[in-house]
């Protein structure tokens, strides 16, 4: 891809063009800030010095984005309180236009949208304001007022003299992206999507092993004098001293102290800084670390958050509370919040719902380590945490900006052998708030096993019951409490066919606040055996206290067992204080309800237990949260 060429109006040196429809361009030798007129070159100011490198991205880099081959044609850099990122002018093989943007190593390609509508000016808003823009819904998730700090390269408009502009960057829960310039009069929107650095298959990068040989440097703080070492000193805006616990400045020459910070106490990392590890198949680099507390209740709980660095993933983090580890991601995506009034919130992201843990302000309590973005002691953040074990999705909130990530919990003994760390890692303390089950698996299929053999006994009781058991004979009887001699009664001859089985006598009565009793004796007409029962039933109830109450049964049932095929009777011997009506059923192959009870019960109870430990330990995890499983009162 080339363009036209002419010679820069301030030194002469040749200039070509990249892209034809370039407006404005920068000499590489007398850096002139150069407005094209046709052929001709006006110069409208000058670079002082090349605007600060973001990212290993280059003038003349190419790459491939949806199907189409580009060029890195001109870049404008910014800067602002908390950083600084690059728009690269890009030039497609079509000869279509965009821009890819790169702040702290996170990519995206946006154009110019459309707007049915002027968008709201930047003092109407504020991070979570939702909005339509080029047909799709978006968030503000960052409000940003930055200053220009300079240009290189090809624009497709006069840009040099910009001093401050403001910004709002907005998701969607797609993952889609927009941008609004309020530079001009007029709004501009972008909109877009986050790309992968290695996808883009970007060539004619700066050379990393060159560009870390050449950053990495090492200077004196100037409050304390301890020494400072600079990983990446061209992206580095902030460093804490490890000595003394000043927030220095990067960009400076001599490192300004930016704050000092009183009776500074300094945590010991676990991690060294400057330490490399693998972790998910990628070599991380810890460039920096904070101590973060929040307070709740009157009581401090404080956690290490590590900064990592690879340079294709860019920036991750591993968090530490009480000896459980967390691996964190920052989220290109939005999740869709669900907040209950009152009540506990959800949060979907890629269809997993995940439940509101815990909201409070965290403030940041020490910095030590480079940082590619401003940070003090002392800044704060309302912090949200959902959790669905083994992930924990948090965002933090500041008047600027909303932040969201996405953490999964990582077994320490992975960080040590990750680090190769000496000794080993301490024990966890307590249950974390998304720490997974100790068993999940072991219990989900115990819970399985013992439902569904649950399901099988019951069944099988079902079907004995139904069409296995027979009823053989029955008749209603009545007792006369004057006369209980005469009361004796007789039920049969009845046969009893087929196998031996067992035989269950089931007596109904009237009995009311009373007793009756009776002795039955299952005689075999023909060869004279015997087995006999004797049963008491009896039903009391009444009011007490305004209430109604009852014990004991007006029914009972006498199983005999394995009583063998022949003819026989049943005779019956009733007693009792009162006169009682009752009836007598025999019926035999009566499925035995201990039998199945028992069945359950060894089914049940391991289930039970894992239950039991499993609740046991979700109330320990949420016993720190805003929502705890069982309250003190419980």
């Amino acid at each position: 891809m080339s363009g036209p060429q002419a010679n820069c109006p301030s030194c002469g040196a040749p200039v070509d063009f990249r892209w034809a429809g370039a407006v404005q361009t920068t000499c590489t030798t007398c850096s002139s800030i150069l407005i094209r007129h046709d052929l001709d070159l006006e110069k409208v100011g000058q670079v002082s010095q090349p605007p600060p490198r973001t990212s290993r991205i280059q003038l003349g880099t190419e790459g491939r984005h949806d199907g189409k081959s580009f060029t890195v044609v001109g870049r404008i850099a910014y800067s602002w309180e908390r950083g600084g990122w690059s728009e690269w002018h890009l030039v497609y093989s079509d000869g279509s236009t965009a821009w890819l943007s790169d702040a702290q190593d996170e990519y995206a390609i946006t154009r110019v949208g459309a707007t049915e509508r002027p968008p709201p000016a930047p003092d109407k808003l504020r991070p979570g304001v939702a909005m339509v823009l080029d047909g799709k819904r978006f968030e503000v998730v960052t409000i940003t007022e930055a200053r220009y700090a300079g240009v290189e390269g090809e624009l497709p408009f006069e840009y040099w003299d910009h001093e401050l502009v403001t910004f709002a960057d907005l998701k969607s829960h797609e993952g889609g992206l927009a941008t609004i310039d309020y530079s001009d009069e007029t709004p501009t929107l972008f909109v877009g999507e986050y790309v992968d650095f290695g996808g883009l298959g970007l060539t004619g990068l700066l050379d990393p092993e060159a560009q870390q040989a050449q950053d990495v440097k090492t200077l004196s703080c100037p409050n304390c004098g301890g020494s400072v070492s600079l990983l990446r000193p061209t992206e580095t805006v902030n460093v804490g001293c490890q000595y003394c616990g000043s927030i220095l400045d990067a960009a400076s020459p001599g490192l300004d102290v930016l704050q000092k910070v009183q009776n500074a106490k300094i945590p010991k990392t676990k991690i060294p800084l400057g330490a490399v590890g693998t972790l998910r198949g990628a070599d991380y680099q810890v460039l920096g670390f904070q101590f973060r507390t929040i307070t709740v209740e009157g009581i401090k709980y404080g956690w290490g958050e590590y900064l990592m660095h690879n340079d294709k993933n860019g920036f991750r983090y591993l968090s530490e509370y009480d000896g459980h580890w967390n691996y964190i991601t920052p989220l290109k995506s939005l999740p869709e919040v669900r907040p209950k009034l009152g009540g506990q919130g959800r949060a979907t992201l890629h269809g997993e719902m995940f439940k509101q843990f815990q909201t409070a302000s965290a403030r940041t309590a020490s910095v030590v380590g480079e940082f590619p973005w401003e940070v003090r002691v002392g800044d704060k953040a309302i912090a949200t945490d959902y959790v669905s074990p083994p992930r924990m999705l948090s965002s933090e909130m500041t008047d600027a900006e909303t932040s969201w990530s996405l953490g999964e919990y990582t077994e320490p003994r992975r960080i040590w052998k990750a680090f190769g760390l000496e000794g080993h890692p301490s024990r966890p303390i307590g249950v974390f708030a998304n720490q997974p089950s100790p068993d999940p698996t072991g219990t989900k299929q115990l819970r399985k096993i013992g439902l569904a053999a649950s399901g099988v006994i019951l069944a099988v009781f079902l079907l004995r019951t139904m069409f296995f058991a027979q009823t053989v004979t029955g008749a209603d009887f009545r007792y006369n409490a004057t006369t209980p001699d005469s009361s004796v009664a007789v039920l049969g001859p009845f046969e009893l066919e087929g196998r031996p089985s067992n035989v269950q006598i089931k007596t109904r009565t009237n009995v009311s606040n009373t007793w009756f009793y009776i002795d039955v004796d299952l005689l075999n007409v023909d060869t004279g055996e015997r087995f006999s029962v004797g049963r008491e039933i009896s039903y009391y109830h009444g009011r007490s206290g305004g209430e109604s109450w009852s014990e004991g049964s007006r029914k009972d049932g006498a199983l005999l067992s394995s009583i063998p095929a022949g003819r026989y009777a049943l005779r019956i011997f009733p007693s009792g204080p009162s006169d009682v009506s009752y009836s007598v059923t025999i019926r035999r192959d009566v499925p035995p309800m201990m039998m199945y009870i028992a069945a359950l019960f060894f089914v049940l109870v391991p289930m039970g237990f894992s239950e039991a430990r499993r609740f046991k330990f979700e109330a320990a995890r949420w016993a720190e949260s805003d929502f705890p499983i069982v309250s003190e009162d419980d």
